[in-house]
């Protein structure tokens, strides 16, 4: 069961894989643009924090890295600074406050949750050991701006944090979609799809009509493009303990970023999307081994040459 306290830091393990980290996501499909804060703190107390900001087809407006900062052991997610990236935690499991500054970008963002934080653990096989001790998942109602040198945007939307601590072994996985949906405050939905260590696992819930209920089953199809390896369109099927049945239908791909993550190359997506049959936005973030998807590229490019020396 979650507590309060884990809603704050926790003592590490000392270990080259053990990690605990924050993220906070916001997509604007109207703006075409993705944003992602993160930080994080190993078991030696050292930290870092990233916050990015892109557009459609891997477009970077904003890449800011900060590492291997010392922090005080006793240092908190209360209040929690790596370089100009700020979090502050309100009441637990309720209320979050990220800020940043730097270099004329600027970001000021208030998470207010929409549903219980959600523990891997409740799923019926639990976390597995190599993705985390444990992490919560929430999905929340997010306000504030965003400003980039001239441009600057008010945002009133939905949104998703995340926060995993324990050992962290993401080269485990062959491949995983991480996917996180809302449609307003009605409908909020987290899920990994994964396969790891010759096994499919299926993580996260369904918050809908007012009731919480862990993910037992999860269909993927998606389509995808030859140039960056991501969505251009997508369907999931996910079935939750109570049996109900959600469908998510995405829109066209509104922002994309591609970047190296623990060992895989991930491809962090989004775009609006019908969820239950409502309005909504979805966040697909995927994690591949990159050799696969290089050989996949390599694949496609030859197929187009074929084609055209065929036309020809």
């Amino acid at each position: 069961m979650l507590t309060d306290a884990d809603d704050r830091r926790h003592r590490l393990n000392p270990g080259p894989l053990a990690r605990e980290s924050l993220i906070f996501l916001l997509f604007l499909p109207e703006e075409n643009l993705g944003m992602i804060a993160y930080t994080w703190v190993d078991g030696e107390s050292v930290a870092g924090s990233m916050v990015t900001v892109f557009g459609q087809d891997d477009e970077r407006l904003v890449h800011h890295v900060v590492q291997g900062v010392e922090m005080d052991r006793a240092a908190d997610f209360t209040d929690w600074q790596v370089g100009p990236l700020r979090v502050r935690h309100g009441e637990p499991h309720k209320h979050a406050h990220v800020t940043f500054e730097h270099e004329g970008v600027s970001l000021d963002y208030r998470f207010e949750a929409i549903n219980e934080a959600f523990s891997y653990h409740d799923n019926r096989d639990g976390c597995p050991g190599f993705l985390a001790d444990d992490r919560l998942e929430q999905c929340g109602l997010v306000t504030g701006t965003l400003t980039i040198g001239d441009r600057r945007i008010e945002f009133d939307t939905t949104g998703h944090r995340d926060h995993s601590w324990g050992t962290r072994d993401w080269t485990a996985f062959h491949h995983y979609k991480w996917v996180n949906v809302q449609a307003g405050s009605d409908v909020a939905v987290n899920f990994m799809h994964g396969l790891a260590m010759d096994r499919q696992y299926e993580l996260g819930y369904v918050h809908r009509d007012g009731e919480q209920s862990p993910v037992v089953s999860i269909e993927a199809h998606v389509e995808r493009d030859d140039e960056y390896y991501a969505y251009t369109s997508a369907r999931f099927v996910v079935t939750d303990e109570k049996g109900r049945v959600t469908e998510i239908e995405t829109g066209n791909r509104t922002s994309l970023i591609v970047w190296s993550a623990g060992g895989l190359v991930s491809r962090d997506a989004a775009s609006t999307c019908t969820v239950a049959g409502l309005p909504g936005i979805v966040h697909v973030e995927e994690g591949w081994v990159p050799d696969f998807v290089e050989h996949r590229l390599k694949s496609a490019a030859a197929r187009k040459l074929e084609q055209t020396a065929i036309g020809e």
